[in-house]
């Protein structure tokens, strides 16, 4: 793919380390940040990471929207937000896009295609994006790349041949790209780890992961709560008129032998929890609950664990 012009919108953690990725592969990539804008401007991005650190001396970096669709059209907004700011894509995003500019949203939550493409000008080609990575902000103008690296990559409709062009867009790069013919089964597999692990860990004090795998009735939490996740979601599939279906057994190995070698890594919802920070509560937790109640499945420690996180974080 010819030299894209990316504009990363929440350019945090997440969105500052595929945005960089992507410049270290030759796009131009072009950052809107505010909490980190005077220490980069100053003195450049710099990230630290076991894939390889990198630093961007002088990237183009802007406090609005506007003022970064200032430096010209873009062919790719990535996004980096948490579902709590969907609501404000319209003012976020939308000075940026032109005709035939594509939208990535790496971004957790069932739903969240959906809404998103609601705030998006009609025929916005939309890419959904699941990061499974740790990563996390340092001083300002720093990141820190500690965990995993690869996004699990789905187009809002399906379409083949616009899956490709956002695989191509990461070719070369130190990112692996996990093509996903159903975003809606990405999404479910990604709730997997996303409800037991971001839940429990919230609900045992704002823990580390390791202390949900080293305590036996947490671990046996976690188990039931993904063998839910997976009935509700093969049913949710079959809802939709799709013929895949989520692989229990395997995504349930997968997810616990990860997860037991990230030592005390702490989810995206523990950190906002422990920062005061309001919490991806509908995304992650409720709207799943709910989909099962449409589908007439039952989900009890789902449905608990919803509870608890809203009652303890809400």
């Amino acid at each position: 793919m010819p030299a894209q012009r990316v504009a990363v919108v929440g350019a945090g953690a997440v969105g500052g380390y595929f945005g960089m990725r992507l410049a270290e592969i030759g796009h131009d990539v072009r950052f809107l940040m505010r909490r980190d804008y005077e220490a980069v401007k100053a003195g450049g991005l710099h990230l630290s990471s076991h894939l390889g650190d990198m630093s961007l001396e002088s990237p183009t970096v802007e406090r609005t929207p506007e003022s970064l669709a200032a430096h010209g059209p873009v062919d790719w907004v990535l996004v980096g937000l948490k579902a709590t700011a969907i609501p404000a894509m319209p003012e976020l995003v939308g000075p940026l896009l032109s005709g035939d500019t594509r939208v990535l949203a790496i971004m957790n939550g069932l739903s969240v295609d959906d809404e998103i493409a609601a705030q998006l000008p009609e025929g916005t080609s939309l890419f959904g994006g699941l990061g499974f990575i740790g990563v996390i902000r340092g001083e300002p103008g720093r990141i820190l790349h500690q965990e995993f690296g690869a996004v699990n990559l789905g187009h809002h409709g399906d379409d083949p041949d616009e899956l490709q062009r956002g695989v191509d867009l990461f070719a070369g790069s130190k990112v692996e790209i996990r093509p996903e013919p159903s975003l809606l089964q990405a999404r479910w597999e990604k709730l997997c780890w996303n409800i037991p692990f971001n839940g429990l860990c919230v609900i045992a004090g704002g823990v580390g992961v390791d202390q949900v795998i080293e305590e036996p009735p947490l671990y046996d939490a976690a188990y039931e709560i993904i063998r839910e996740i997976v009935a509700i979601g093969n049913a949710d599939l079959e809802a939709h008129g799709q013929a895949n279906r989520i692989d229990g057994p395997r995504i349930a190995k997968q997810f616990l032998t990860q997860t037991l070698g990230m030592g005390a890594y702490r989810p995206s919802t523990v950190i906002d929890y422990n920062e005061g920070r309001p919490l991806e509560l509908d995304a992650i937790f409720r709207q799943p609950v709910q989909r099962a109640s449409e589908l007439g499945m039952p989900c009890p420690m789902m449905s608990m664990v919803a509870s608890l996180v809203g009652m303890i974080g809400g």
